[in-house]
């Protein structure tokens, strides 16, 4: 059947709208991972479109990302370092400005405890590549993605939660729990713990982040419901 909706192409002359340069994807996207991008996606959102300055707290960044504080100083330093990003005090406030992008020289000073890339593991001469302490292929991570987006729409608040969570963690394939769980819970506490398990390092993972992330949850349920009873 045919969809008789109405659909509008987007327009730029809009409002509604912020730029960010091309060159921070193509030039840097590596360097600062996707947790990354979308700090820098966040300064340009918050950004003067003359002065290229803003100011966000950074618990105001963290809320909007559904990240932690401590991953969003990080990245605001590695911003600053490689020179996308100016800090500065004024009048007791921080100001961010966005500076020009420069040239890149190989992708030195990248952030190495950020594994939310594809790319962020190590590939061996079979294609695999392990993530998380997950040994998983290349080509099931792309069908998993490609399953994912066809058949998971996030038209409502929940299933966006749930594709949140399937996503930072790399677990494309239990997006029916995830959104089980945003309809069951409250979304402060499923994404305050998806940004502590993301944070841990590798060597305190034994399994995986999302069977981390699975147990602290039912370890909540199962404590909550025994409180309950009590």
């Amino acid at each position: 059947m045919e969809n008789t909706k109405e659909t509008k192409i987007r327009s730029l002359n809009e409002n509604g709208w912020y730029w960010s340069n091309k060159r921070i994807i193509s030039e840097y996207a590596r360097r600062i991972r996707p947790s990354g991008l979308a700090v820098y996606d966040i300064l340009c959102y918050f950004a003067n479109s003359k002065s290229q300055t803003c100011y966000p707290t950074k618990k105001a960044i963290a809320d909007l990302l559904g990240i932690s504080r401590k991953t969003v100083c990080r990245k605001i330093k590695l911003l600053t370092e490689i020179g996308l990003v100016k800090r500065e005090i004024s009048k007791g406030r921080r100001i961010y400005s966005l500076l020009e992008p420069r040239g890149t020289n190989g992708t030195p000073g990248g952030d190495k405890r950020d594994t939310t890339g594809g790319t962020s593991g190590i590939t061996n001469k079979n294609n695999i590549t392990r993530i998380n302490n997950n040994i998983v292929s290349e080509e099931k991570i792309n069908l998993l993605t490609e399953r994912f987006s066809r058949g998971f729409k996030p038209d409502t608040r929940e299933k966006l939660l749930a594709i949140d969570l399937a996503q930072g963690l790399r677990d494309v394939q239990s997006v029916d729990l995830y959104f089980h769980y945003a309809q069951t819970l409250s979304e402060s506490l499923l994404r305050k713990t998806l940004s502590e398990v993301k944070d841990l390092p590798d060597k305190q993972i034994r399994k995986s982040r999302a069977a981390l992330f699975n147990h602290i949850i039912q370890k909540y349920v199962k404590g909550n419901a025994s409180h309950h009873r009590d």
